[in-house]
């Protein structure tokens, strides 16, 4: 079909609305691609261009809708050009949001995966197709081994008709030791007329490029190296069909290697540490890896935040994600459950969550893609999601609000020394295959402070099963927020909590957090 459906109904209606006219769409050569409607006697021809062929009306001569006719055709025409731009234009975020499919389908996968062997192929086919590269190497060991084993090494189809050899074993030094002690990405380049490492090593299959990336799990002193991810080389065809891919692996390359080996640490990590029966360090493994490593530092906000989990595994999460337009999206989620699918469903929302605030300028449209392309899995493991964002830019007093079925929002406005709370007025994600989210937007003053939160807070009890209630948590809010920063009120709020509940264990997860609109920076 050369034109977009929605242009060919619009053409196909002409002849059914404006008799004795026929429309005739025109293929870069000329020849009659579609046709609507009879050829009219005594005919007068109207021509409109399209980016591709060209648009032909047959108009009686004597027939008034000439006019008519003619503008429709231009809008047709209009509308193809801007299809044709837009496709030109999004050429990169498109095959960026086809990634992201590709990792929303690998997760699960991964999780029902049997031994390391088979995790590891489903991981490393899944990053194959979505890098678009010649070859993917997954290599289990860490810096600390004489040697690394080749767990899976993925040529494709292409490739697999040549004969390489490998060694098996690989000897943890050089390049491959440098990539297992890295920190992130870590691209080296083929010297020119030469190669790279030893005859039988990964690095030297490759022709142009290798970039590498360590699978761990864990942070800080609990981080765990398990293995090495390596990319080698762009391929020159990408899924079924022959495509040119000109230049180097860059950072689109890079964020690909790092989500699928952040997915492979997650569910290799935690089936390591259950075959081990640890299954508190195995939640705390999950926990680490979705949760910041420190505070985000806004100029004009003061943002402070705490996650604290019931039992071994939570399925609360915050965060705070750079969008596409420079602003800072602070994320609160709470997945349905408290066990390991539910830590997993995170880690993914996590991955899917941040890779799609790159595209997209607006949280809103971040949570409706999330949404899109989460619905399948959250469904088939009868679970959903809520979750709830402010998008802040430094400096600025107005910030956008989304939620999806969270909790209220509560803003303390200093001035009138009061406590605003928002309700949702968007569902859940899982719940609806296409959701459209809306943003609300809220106009700060220094001294205003906004609380999002886990249900963990309103629905703790005390010993005779008393529930806190977001009545409470609204009055404390109130007071604390009068002259304190934002960790100040965060840990009054769990104090209070603790006190409340007198002791014991919560029964869900606990997430907040506070931002405090100050006057430190803020433009006037």
């Amino acid at each position: 079909m050369l034109l977009h459906p929605d242009s060919n109904e619009l053409l196909k209606a002409i002849p059914l609305v404006l008799e004795g006219v026929s429309v005739h769409v025109l293929d870069a050569d000329g020849a009659w691609a579609d046709s609507y409607g009879d050829k009219p006697s005594r005919p007068a021809q109207l021509r409109v261009a399209l980016p591709i062929g060209e648009l032909v009306a047959e108009v009686p001569s004597d027939d008034p809708s000439h006019a008519l006719v003619e503008s429709l055709l231009k809008a047709v025409a209009d509308r193809e050009r801007l299809e044709s731009d837009m496709e030109s234009m999004n050429g990169s975020a498109l095959r960026l949001l086809e990634q992201v499919s590709m990792m929303g389908e690998a997760l699960p996968r991964l999780s029902a995966g049997g031994d390391e062997t088979e995790i590891a192929a489903l991981g490393v086919r899944a990053c194959h197709r979505a890098a678009g590269v010649a070859r993917v190497v997954y290599l289990a060991g860490n810096p600390t081994k004489e040697f690394c084993e080749v767990v899976v090494h993925d040529a494709g189809e292409h490739d697999r008709r040549s004969e390489v050899e490998l060694e098996p074993l690989q000897p943890c030094q050089g390049l491959l030791k440098e990539i297992l002690e890295a920190e992130g990405v870590l691209l080296r380049s083929v010297p020119a007329g030469g190669r790279l490492g030893e005859e039988g090593s990964v690095e030297h299959l490759a022709s142009r490029q290798v970039l590498g990336v360590p699978v761990t799990y864990g942070s800080g002193d609990k981080r765990v190296t398990l293995g090495a991810l390596l990319l080698i080389d762009r391929a020159d065809s990408y899924g079924d069909e022959a495509t040119s891919f000109e230049g180097e692996l860059g950072n689109e390359e890079g964020q690909v290697a790092e989500s699928f080996a952040a997915m492979l640490g997650a569910v290799l990590g935690a089936r390591k540490v259950a075959e081990l029966g640890k299954e508190l360090s195995m939640a705390q493994t999950i926990q680490q890896q979705i949760l910041p490593e420190g505070p985000v530092v806004l100029d004009g906000f003061d943002v402070a935040a705490g996650y604290f989990a019931c039992g071994a595994v939570g399925g609360d999460y915050f965060d705070y994600v750079p969008l596409a337009d420079g602003r800072t999206m602070v994320v609160v989620a709470d997945v349905s459950g408290h066990n390991l699918a539910s830590g997993m469903v995170m880690v993914g929302a996590r991955a899917m969550l941040r890779t799609l605030a790159t595209v997209y300028d607006a949280p809103e449209q971040v949570f409706s893609q999330v949404a899109e392309r989460m619905h399948q899995d959250l469904t088939r493991t009868e679970r959903f999601l809520t979750a709830a964002a402010i998008a802040l830019r430094p400096n600025e007093r107005s910030v956008d609000y989304v939620s999806a079925g969270h909790n209220d929002l509560m803003i303390y406005r200093a001035a009138t020394d009061t406590v605003e709370r928002l309700e949702s007025e968007d569902v859940i994600l899982g719940f609806l295959p296409q959701p459209d989210y809306q943003a609300r937007k809220l106009d700060l003053e220094p001294g205003d402070c906004i609380l999002l939160y886990t249900d963990g807070i309103p629905e703790a009890v005390d010993p005779s099963g008393e529930m806190y209630t977001e009545e409470r948590l609204a009055l404390l809010f109130a007071q604390l927020a009068t002259n304190g920063s934002a960790q100040r009120i965060l840990d009054g709020v769990m104090a209070e909590l603790d006190r409340f509940r007198r002791g014991q264990v919560g029964t869900d997860d606990v997430t907040a957090v506070v931002i405090r609109c100050t006057d430190q920076g803020i433009e006037r």
